[in-house]
């Protein structure tokens, strides 16, 4: 296993934690510091893992766990602190990507047996040990480089185990964005504001979140958004007036990318503030749809008559992460513009997947960044068929795979001059002969 999945164990296990431990023994079979690791630990990773339909050896879910611990005891000694806004944004982020797989939070609550406040309470201490732990990885591997030199000696190396590149797409769109009449524009205003006096006059905030909020996340805990966050983990526009309120005062009427919004401060900390909200979305109608249809379509016929796809997709596309660069679209997981087909978007994929190199696609029916319906267009930029890696058409993915290794080798080298730092004191005879040397 390789460093990158090094947090994956625990970051996996955390997800049943609590639902499986009462199924096996809880003997500890490690003393790491002052800390520990069980056998339960071990297991409901075990378990995990192969629900999932991966494998891993108890010896290899054990020297993460001991890889994990040693981390955080040097993070603690480091001083490298975790916020509580982190923790919550980063449990906003697993239980929106675990809801999705399980079909909803109602789902992930029966799997679990537990409410969505009692998984987030579980999942905190988890949670704030991992992104410890990769603090501290990042501190340690953060500042390391390849040379070109270092890469070309990688390649020949390993050039005839050099691993499959898989099949990848590159592509440009152009979004085009329902506009919402004045008339429509004014009602939403109306409404919300309507709302807004409510609350003005004593109505309970939370109890109209609930009610009419298009935020389905937060109108499920009263409009709540998380727990204290920092005007950068908001958008500008709502954070210049979120923290201009008074503790219990009620914003004037925001507009933001998604929508409008009125807001409520709770509490406010130094920097950090408590803060409710409600979310009122544009609905758009059918002939508005239609008119959009018609506008991309237009489009679409432009490029083959007047402009290149990069003049229209500069001169047309609402969307502003891509119109600037002819409509190329980055891989936000990569920060590359290749895809390999799991990460192409259905709606995407659907389109792109019998299309030829330098072929525009017809405008579809899609989605942009904030879940808004839209038109899009797009034109299939490149194509490469699954291969060997090669130094020459592959040196970005083979100086990927260099730096890692080096990555790799600097952490296990860390990892054992820790080891002669720290107690460690391995309790359980099924353990005694897991190689825990890091070479």
């Amino acid at each position: 296993m390789n460093f990158k999945n090094i947090l994956s164990f625990v970051i996996c296990f955390c997800c049943l934690n609590g639902v499986l431990s009462a199924q096996v023994l809880d003997q500890i079979i490690v003393v790491v510091g002052d800390d520990m690791i069980k056998q339960s630990d071990v297991d409901n990773q075990q378990m995990l893992m192969e629900q999932q339909g991966e494998k891993s050896d108890k010896c290899t879910i054990f020297r993460e766990m001991v890889m994990q611990k040693f981390l955080i005891d040097q993070a603690k000694i480091d001083s490298i602190e975790v916020t509580a806004a982190e923790v919550n944004k980063e449990i906003d982020r697993r239980i929106a990507t675990i809801s999705g797989t399980k079909g909803g939070l109602a789902q992930l609550e029966s799997f679990y047996g537990k409410s969505e406040f009692e998984i987030r309470n579980d999942w905190k201490p988890v949670i704030k040990d991992q992104l410890l732990a990769q603090k501290e990885q990042n501190s340690i591997i953060g500042e390391v480089e390849v040379s070109p030199n270092d890469v070309r000696l990688y390649y020949k190396e390993h050039h005839d185990s050099m691993p499959k590149i898989p099949t990848r797409y590159e592509y440009a769109q152009i979004v085009i964005k329902p506009e919402v009449s004045v008339e429509a524009d004014k009602a939403l205003r109306k409404k919300l504001e309507d709302i807004r006096q409510r609350a003005i006059n004593g109505e309970n905030f939370s109890k109209l979140a609930v009610l009419y909020s298009d935020d389905t996340e937060s109108a499920k805990i009263g409009g709540l958004l998380g727990d204290y966050l920092s005007r950068a983990e908001l958008v500008p526009e709502f954070a210049a007036v979120a923290f201009r309120l008074k503790e219990g005062e009620i914003s004037r009427i925001v507009k933001t990318d998604f929508g409008y919004h009125i807001i409520q401060m709770i509490e406010l900390k130094g920097e950090k503030a408590k803060l409710k909200h409600i979310l009122l979305k544009p609905q758009i109608t059918v002939a508005e749809m239609q008119k959009t249809f018609a506008k991309a379509d237009s489009v679409r016929k432009a490029i083959c008559d007047t402009f290149s796809f990069e003049q229209a997709a500069q001169k047309f596309s609402s969307d502003e992460k891509t119109n600037k660069n002819g409509g190329l679209y980055m891989n936000p997981y990569t920060g590359t513009s290749k895809f390999e087909e799991g990460m192409v978007e259905p709606t995407i994929w659907y389109t792109i997947k019998s299309m030829q190199v330098g072929d525009i696609s017809e405008p579809f029916l899609s989605y942009d960044d904030k879940g808004s319906q839209v038109y899009k267009i797009i034109k299939l930029v490149s194509y490469s068929p699954e291969h060997s890696a090669t130094l020459v058409e592959d040196y970005s993915d083979v100086k990927e795979m260099a730096l890692e290794d080096k990555k790799e080798r600097t952490l296990n080298q860390w990892m054992k001059n820790k080891m002669s730092q720290i107690f460690l004191s391995i309790k359980s005879e099924e353990y005694q002969s897991c190689d825990l040397k890091f070479e």
